[in-house]
């Protein structure tokens, strides 16, 4: 037939085409390769990214708030907050309420605690702990955001989903938000939708009225870290000096490692471990000074968060599941608070930034909203803005 004759190639016949392809993948990418040569990294700097698991909140909290005490002692300033020392922040069920929280309004680690501490109920029986936490959620979150929306955030957020609608993941995205009000939601409505597992969907519309997504809480998506990698290396407009994997530094917070209860919350685990292997196979040999991964290791059964930390941690190997490693939890902390403030030392000598936050092009009402929970609770000011 004359179309298989355009198309047809003799040497593709021959088996031996197959087997160089494969021996030439197979120096290059698999065992016994030599170790690749690394492009020089940026300059500019690397972008810094925050990922929060879903159902990690517990050990979130802590993590964070260690995070936050050591950039304060280490950097000496007292009143400096996470959002400081990272360029975005992505958050995926009740990680996206901690990512929220962090980055609306430049709320530090120290007051986010606080706040979900004088709203807790002591004696419920709901099944998450997020759901001991709020009592009418819907006034609660009102209460925390305002009429505040996702181009009010202080930095790039992103909040994962999946969309009933379109049968597909969705991503509530600051960037854009900023281009326009059909990708801009209430971040209030977009918190209580994160949490909607527990008594099914909800739709979450855009400011004009025109978007609408019937939201799942991410499922699929437990481990959000692969969704702020991607969206750094395509959003140019913000991170135009991106180029590969040695340009962003990646401090990824997982879930606890207790005892798995339910097929909903094994199917969450290996979600987010098989994202958590991915990510560090895409790292390779610098996953050891560009990725940071907290998580427990399901030794230690029923560990609070803060014994979790002095766990020893974790590490994906390729094809081999995880092993354990010589430091702890609370030292990949530490050594992490080390690395994101050299970064901040290093863009105070750089005269070009290596982060251009999209700013707002009609500020509506609600930007004056998003200062409320920070005034309310330091009694001063908005915080210098970092990038």
């Amino acid at each position: 037939m004359a179309l298989n004759a355009v198309y047809y190639d003799p040497a593709m016949d021959s088996p031996k085409l197959c087997q160089d392809i494969f021996a030439i993948l197979e120096s290059q990418f698999l065992f016994g390769a030599s170790k690749p040569s690394f492009p020089a990294v940026s300059t500019v700097g690397k972008v810094r990214i925050l990922s929060i698991d879903d159902g990690a909140e517990d050990l979130a909290m802590a993590s964070l708030l260690r995070l936050e005490s050591s950039l304060r002692r280490l950097s000496g300033d007292a009143s400096a907050s996470l959002s400081h020392f990272f360029d975005l922040v992505v958050g995926s069920g009740s990680g996206a309420l901690l990512a929220s929280l962090l980055f609306a309004d430049n709320l530090s680690a120290e007051k986010a605690s606080l706040l979900l501490s004088e709203t807790r109920i002591e004696k419920s029986k709901t099944r998450t702990r997020f759901g001991r936490l709020f009592k009418k959620e819907s006034k609660v979150f009102n209460k925390i955001f305002g009429e505040a929306t996702l181009k009010d955030a202080v930095k790039p957020l992103l909040i994962t989903c999946y969309d009933l609608n379109t049968g597909a993941p969705f991503v509530f995205s600051r960037a854009d938000a900023v281009e326009a009000d059909g990708f801009d939601f209430k971040i209030r409505d977009v918190c209580e939708a994160a949490l909607c597992q527990r008594k099914g969907s909800k739709e979450v519309k855009s400011m004009d009225g025109e978007t609408r997504i019937r939201v799942l809480d991410a499922g699929a998506n437990t481990n959000p870290t692969a969704v702020g990698i991607t969206h750094v290396m395509h959003n140019k407009q913000e991170f135009p000096f991106v180029n590969g994997l040695e340009d962003v530094f990646v401090f990824s917070i997982g879930g606890s490692g207790t005892r798995l209860s339910s097929a909903a919350s094994i199917a969450g685990t290996c979600q987010a471990d098989a994202v958590d292997q991915a990510v560090a196979m895409a790292f390779g040999e610098r996953r050891k000074s560009n990725y940071v991964r907290i998580q427990g290791n399901r030794i230690s059964a029923g560990s609070t968060p803060e014994n979790i930390l002095s766990e020893t941690c974790v590490e994906s190997v390729l094809f081999q599941g995880k092993k354990l490693m010589k430091e702890t939890n609370e030292e990949r902390v530490e050594w992490a608070a080390g690395e994101l403030l050299k970064e901040q030392h290093r863009r105070l000598q750089s005269k070009i930034p290596p982060v251009f936050v999209k700013s707002a092009m009609t500020p509506r009402t609600s930007s004056s909203s998003a200062m409320t929970l920070t005034t309310i609770l330091t009694g001063s000011s908005e915080s210098p803005r970092y990038c």
